[in-house]
């Protein structure tokens, strides 16, 4: 090959569109066209479509960003389902963690709404604020364990309005004839029909009582409660001297043809238990991912394993 053909060749090659600079200037050398300054190799019209469609790409990943920025609202992370059942609930707070809690399971709804109430009355709100969707609740017909559970809890609480009810009666009583009565039935129009059983259903446990150290001064108090808790504790103590549940469970998952149940074990207990199902007076409602709801005698929380 002569001098003319090396550098016909070359010139050939580089002006290819998909060699590199570097491959061109190799040849260049070899047809010995270097004593001149290399000139800007020639862009091919495909070399320009991908530079257009590169600044299309970048343009419209800017305008996506920018939409984003505008128009669309980024979630605030969602806080653990659990911690909206502490055992020591804070009122003041659970408005937020409400807010910020979400993809709550529809079976838990029921739930959500109780802790509501449940909150408000540790408040001390009034009971007319939140009594009428607490005797909803109370009066669920819903067979869930979940229902079942917050339904009795919710009863509790009622239990203890009806309670304060009776109480304004037993003193309008009182006031009149200077003790109380021997029996409901003589309140009269301040027995409504309503409150003639507790929110259970059954007869109200009431018996007058004389003040401790004077047995003669007889029918001077009274010990009222419903028939499963005859010393339930009135509205305003259950409020003011609340405490907590007390656990000491070991608390082991296990699975039981293919239904995941909780072992609950202790010093006094050990029951193997699915949802519906109750140990040591506390009800199993749900469980989650590591954690599970159950019910006491008024009050939700959750426990981990």
């Amino acid at each position: 090959m002569n001098r003319g053909m090396r550098q016909r060749w070359a010139s050939t090659f580089c002006s290819t569109p998909w060699r590199t600079n570097r491959l061109c200037l190799a040849f260049r050398l070899g047809a010995g066209l270097l004593p001149q300054p290399v000139l800007r190799p020639k862009v091919s019209r495909f070399h320009i479509g991908s530079a257009r469609s590169g600044n299309l790409c970048r343009t419209a990943c800017l305008l996506a960003s920018l939409y984003l920025t505008l128009f669309v609202t980024v979630p605030v992370p969602a806080a653990p389902v659990p911690e909206l059942w502490p055992l020591q609930p804070a009122p003041a707070t659970f408005s937020n963690q409400l807010a910020a809690t979400q993809n709550i399971p529809p079976a838990l709804q029921p739930a959500v709404q109780f802790q509501k109430i449940f909150c408000a009355i540790l408040a001390g709100t009034p009971a007319a604020a939140w009594r009428t969707d607490l005797e909803k609740i109370a009066r669920s017909t819903a067979t869930d364990p979940v229902a079942i559970g917050i339904s009795d809890a919710a009863r509790t609480w009622l239990t203890r309005v009806w309670m304060d009810d009776l109480d304004n009666g037993l003193r309008n009583y009182y006031r009149q004839h200077v003790s109380f009565p021997d029996t409901l039935a003589a309140l009269g129009k301040d027995w409504p029909e309503s409150l003639h059983t507790d929110p259970w259903g059954d007869p109200w446990v009431y018996a007058p009582r004389a003040p401790a150290g004077f047995a003669r001064q007889i029918n001077q108090r009274y010990q009222l409660g419903p028939t499963r808790n005859p010393r339930l504790s009135a509205l305003r103590d259950a409020i003011q001297n609340r405490q907590p549940p007390v656990l000491a469970w070991k608390i082991t998952p296990q699975e039981i043809t293919g239904t995941l149940s909780l072992q609950f074990k202790s010093a006094t207990v050990n029951a193997l238990i699915q949802p519906g199902g109750a140990v040591a007076g506390y009800n199993l409602l749900y469980i989650g991912t590591g954690w599970a709801l159950l019910a006491g005698p008024d009050q939700l929380f959750t426990v981990t394993f």
